[in-house]
């Protein structure tokens, strides 16, 4: 397989896989671009190459890690194998390495030029307000530059020069924003446009250091960065486009538009803070990487591969019986699903609180026995109809902090979060499962 080093070489592995759906048709960067994601997603979890986009220049390209077929070949294992490889990673940082000239910086574009309605910027869902950054991987760091982060945030257009930012309440951003804006002074940041996979998972991880760290361990050496043109901030070298801007203080805009959501629903506009724009960057040809919102790209690289190694840390820290660990996309990201081998009957409960305070955005687990599919809806819900006495076995943690864009939730995020132990009682009538042995149907002709 060829060797990832960004976002190009990438897209070759996937076109080599056959996982890749390239459209050289021209398509319409408002809903049609999405609409099309959208379909390609549905029937195969492809991810969409767009070489010609109506009245833009350049080409984009998004749905690329909305499967695990995409996201195993982007770490270069197997599919059974993606949480422990980054597991692993976590725990064996390589810093990033500075150079000082960049292709992500072929193109310096300042001052009265910048011009972000340019950017083939597609407007997705129908109900969506507006073109809105989707696929954009802030880079920010604290103002005295002991500590840098990566993370994603949705950002609408609101001119030429000016973008809205919505900064969820528990990122890292958010207490670097808050400080700089207790002093009165703007935060620089950078925002990072189509890159090498692993930059982009790693933008989902709660990771107390750079993810750029974990971006390194994952490629088996350390990731090419260079300095912004108008700040300190340090951005992956081979991205397609960066820009650069300042998040000003004290000032909030609401949003111009709802936004689908990877809750599958559409939230609604928010009073935010406003990125000023001080440059933008490109490589030549660049190639605008998007994520639909409301798709499994969506739930799956923000809330699912991310978070499943965290997952598993904290559930086997509190029981040596876990087996596995799940966190669906159907779920969006909000439900857990733990098996276990079971040594005492209160060990699933103990297991679900370790998986709620494991992350923020876990709001429902259910644990169950070694003989239940995690992977298998059908099989999981079997488990909770079987096994399951509601006044026994399902508890809730009111008042706890979840995700503010959960609708079960308040504005701050609190909500009640539920555990389901649907492991089999010692006192239940009905022991054994019914199993047939697997055949070939191939050897009776079907």
């Amino acid at each position: 397989m060829k060797q990832i080093c960004d976002l190009r070489s990438y897209l070759e592995v996937l076109r080599e896989h056959g996982r890749l759906a390239v459209v050289d048709r021209e398509v319409d960067w408002r809903y049609e671009l999405g609409s099309v994601l959208a379909t390609l997603e549905s029937q195969g979890q492809r991810g969409g190459l767009f070489t010609r986009i109506k009245e833009k220049e350049g080409s984009v390209c998004g749905g690329l890690l909305g499967s695990m077929d995409n996201i195993a070949l982007a770490l270069g294992c197997g599919k059974q194998e993606i949480t422990e490889r980054l597991e692993q990673c976590l725990e064996r940082p390589v810093r990033p390495r500075v150079v000082e000239h960049a292709p992500c910086q072929e193109h310096v574009i300042t001052g009265a030029d910048i011009d972000l309605t340019r950017l083939p910027v597609p407007i997705h869902a129908p109900l969506d307000g507006g073109p809105i950054i989707t696929g954009g991987v802030v880079v920010s760091r604290a103002l005295d530059g002991r500590a840098q982060n990566l993370s994603f945030q949705r950002m609408h257009i609101k001119s030429r020069d000016k973008l809205s930012i919505f900064i969820n309440e528990w990122r890292h951003l958010k207490e670097f924003y808050e400080e700089a804006e207790g002093q009165g002074r703007p935060l620089p940041i950078a925002v990072v446009i189509g890159a090498d996979p692993v930059v982009y998972i790693g933008a989902g991880l709660r990771y107390a250091g750079d993810e750029l760290e974990v971006a390194g361990a994952i490629r088996g050496g350390p990731v090419d960065v260079v300095k912004c043109v108008t700040s300190d901030v340090l951005v992956p070298a081979t991205a397609e486009y960066v820009i650069e801007g300042e998040i000003l203080p004290g000032l909030r805009e609401p949003e111009d538009g709802p936004l689908g959501e990877f809750t599958g629903h559409y939230s609604k506009p928010w009073d935010v803070p406003v990125l000023q724009v001080k440059a933008i960057t490109h490589r030549d040809a660049p190639i605008y990487q998007t994520i639909n919102g409301a798709s499994f790209e969506h739930v799956v690289l923000g809330n699912v591969i991310p978070r499943e190694p965290l997952l598993k840390k904290f559930t086997t820290y509190v029981s040596s019986g876990v087996r596995d660990v799940h966190l669906p996309p159907y779920g969006s990201g909000f439900l857990a699903i733990i098996q276990v081998k079971k040594s005492n009957p209160g060990e699933p409960k103990n297991i679900a609180l370790a998986a709620m305070a494991s992350y923020v955005n876990i709001k429902n687990v259910i644990v169950v026995d070694e003989d239940v599919d995690i992977y298998d809806p059908a099989d999981v819900m079997w488990a909770v109809s079987n096994r399951v006495v509601p006044e026994r076995d399902i508890f809730y943690v009111p008042n706890s902090q979840g995700h503010e864009l959960d609708p079960c939730s308040d504005e701050r995020g609190m909500q009640t979060k539920m555990g389901i132990d649907a492991t089999l009682s010692e006192s239940s009538r009905c022991l054994q499962r019914v199993r047939y042995p697997k055949v070939s149907l191939a050897d009776y002709g079907v």
